[in-house]
């Protein structure tokens, strides 16, 4: 990376790798690909090699994490476009939906929520590469343990009355469980109809040491899928679809020639109000 990604934290350094391992998957996964994104490549500061020299490095299991959540989000957000016309990206990292769907979002709006110093550094690399930002994106700076959500969105013209799709992929992890709770109220609250797709990582990669071997920033939480799918119900919504693992290896994984397996310990929630 670097000399400007380096002044960035290390909690900001997982959205580079997370990135990365789009990128990798893009470059160097066998066909079918699982989720093509052709911008996260030059979003970062690397070039094909180093991205293709790391990918080849890390632990398969690593990027069948990143490219399904990010899949799996994709393919319900595409069912729920007819009925939602807004999108919350929480914690959007360097996601490029925006970037790459941009002629096709029509009414759609997207909000990329994110730390302040983070979107600030995306939005000087997408000027950088010559890009136009995106028609229907709007930024939203945003610390979610210490910022409003509500008026941080506001602030960007978000419609509080009015239903949303919402993603938190590979974020809850990273905080504390209240700023956990609070957050997914905030979903709750929002109009019939809205949606949420969310990431979390079960006990089992504490236990099974998979946090300590990943080397980069400890996890605050681990939240079981049962778990999640009690606290989502408890706040109203009706509707919850943990993505089972079974599942997940049958639409996505089966017969796949790059070693690519269903990650045993981030599992992903969908959620309907």
């Amino acid at each position: 990376m670097s000399s400007s990604a380096d002044s960035l934290s290390e909690v900001h350094h997982t959205a580079f790798m997370a990135a990365a391992l789009r990128a990798g998957h893009f470059l160097q996964g066998a066909e079918p690909k699982i989720f093509r994104d052709q911008f996260a490549g030059r979003l970062l500061e690397m070039s094909e090699g180093e991205i293709e020299a790391f990918y080849a490095k890390v632990p398969p299991q690593l990027a069948s994490t990143c490219v399904l959540r990010s899949r799996f989000t994709e393919d319900r957000l595409a069912q729920a476009r007819q009925r939602l016309h807004q999108y919350v990206v929480l914690g959007a990292g360097l996601d490029s939906y925006g970037l790459r769907m941009d002629d096709q979002l029509g009414s759609m709006i997207v909000y990329e929520v994110d730390d302040p110093p983070f979107q600030a550094w995306k939005r000087r690399r997408i000027e950088t590469l010559g890009l136009e930002t995106p028609h229907h994106v709007r930024y939203v700076p945003c610390d979610f343990e210490r910022m409003s959500l509500e008026s941080a969105l506001a602030d960007a013209g978000f419609a509080a009355d009015e239903p949303c799709f919402i993603s938190w992929l590979g974020v809850t992890q990273y905080l504390t469980r209240d700023a956990i709770r609070q957050t997914l109220r905030w979903a709750s609250e929002r109009p019939s109809g809205s949606e949420i797709v969310v990431t979390i990582v079960e006990p089992g990669a504490k236990e099974d040491g998979a946090d300590a071997r990943r080397g980069i920033v400890p996890f605050t939480s681990y939240i079981s899928v049962e778990e999640m799918t009690d606290m989502l119900s408890e706040l109203g919504f009706s509707q919850v679809e943990p993505l089972t693992l079974g599942a997940a290896r049958e639409k996505y994984f089966s017969g796949r020639a790059d070693g690519l397996t269903v990650p045993p310990f981030q599992r992903t929630v969908a959620a309907i109000l």
